[in-house]
């Protein structure tokens, strides 16, 4: 095993889909940084077009950069359910939910690609930041699609792999058709 791979196991673990605590400690000071001084989160969010009344998925909300402006966006008739595989993701959802009072938005802690959420509930799953992350696409495609509702429209970032690599994730899965491309995302809907 070379030194690098030996340092990331450290830092990240073996699987990349459970990183340790102190590994997602140090993701959200990045991300508190990066939205500090460049805005990326609100930014970010801008292109999801979320409505009011609409019902959200946050999938791997992780330290829950969404989740406030996702809860404004759709609204007191609207609900946000933000699901994570970390349990200090989940803590971090609960804080948010006390601090600010948004009682349109429900923490569920998600068991490998399954959560307790109830199938076809969703008009829009968005999985930002973390698709690179996935180690078996076709069962977490799977997962999204069961969440979405029939007209239910899917967006997946990238995240730090090449757009390429993302569409042909998607693609091979067999599971989502691509309905439109951005520089942030792909749109996509149930086939």
């Amino acid at each position: 095993m070379s030194k690098r791979n030996v340092i990331g196991d450290r830092m990240f673990g073996r699987n990349r889909e459970v990183i340790p605590d102190i590994a997602f400690h140090a993701m959200t000071g990045v991300m508190k940084l990066m939205d500090l001084f460049a805005k990326r989160s609100t930014k970010n969010f801008r292109t999801l077009s979320l409505k009011p009344g609409q019902t959200v998925v946050d999938y791997g909300c992780g330290p829950a950069r969404y989740v406030r402006n996702a809860s404004e966006a759709v609204g007191e008739s609207g609900k946000v359910i933000a699901t994570d595989i970390h349990p200090l993701a989940v803590k971090k959802v609960k804080e948010m939910i006390g601090k600010h009072g948004l009682r349109n938005v429900e923490a569920v802690l998600a068991d490998g690609y399954n959560t307790s959420i109830a199938s076809g509930v969703a008009d829009v799953v968005y999985a930002l930041d973390m698709f690179h992350m996935i180690q078996e696409p076709k069962a977490f495609l799977a997962e999204l699609s069961r969440l979405a509702t029939p007209e239910g429209t899917i967006i997946i970032e990238d995240g730090h792999q090449p757009r390429a690599e993302t569409v042909r994730k998607i693609t091979e899965s067999g599971i989502l058709e691509i309905t439109e491309e951005t520089g942030s995302h792909v749109k996509c809907k149930k086939k």
